[in-house]
């Protein structure tokens, strides 16, 4: 669970009214919230590259470029094509999930 340290104890409610009830000020709140978007943004960039690399698993670049060509049969083609959009609609449902910072996006369930 992502968290963040407020005058020795650890805390997860990340709402503004919940920060204020602790005592923090605007700057403080800020800070925590900056540097959560700051590691949101980092796991958002690793789970792009998670998926670009499992797609690659299954269709490297050149197969990918291949498929495209339509040098493949149509079927080889077609499964490209839903490998490429299985996993990006995959990747795009992770990507907005509010626990993003609580999941483990490399395993498979995801």
């Amino acid at each position: 669970m992502y968290t963040y340290i407020y005058k020795g104890q650890t805390h997860s409610d990340f709402s503004i009214t919940y920060m204020q009830q602790l005592g923090m000020d605007a700057e403080q709140i800020e800070a925590v919230n900056n540097q959560r978007n700051h590691d949101l943004k980092a796991v958002k960039e690793k789970v792009r590259q998670e998926c670009s690399r499992r797609i690659a698993q299954h269709w490297n670049e050149i197969g990918q470029i291949n498929a495209a060509l339509g040098i493949y049969t149509a079927e080889e083609v077609e499964s490209c094509k839903q490998c490429i959009e299985a996993h990006r609609s995959a990747c795009n449902t992770l990507l907005s999930n509010p626990d993003l910072l609580d999941i483990n996006y490399k395993k498979d369930e995801h």
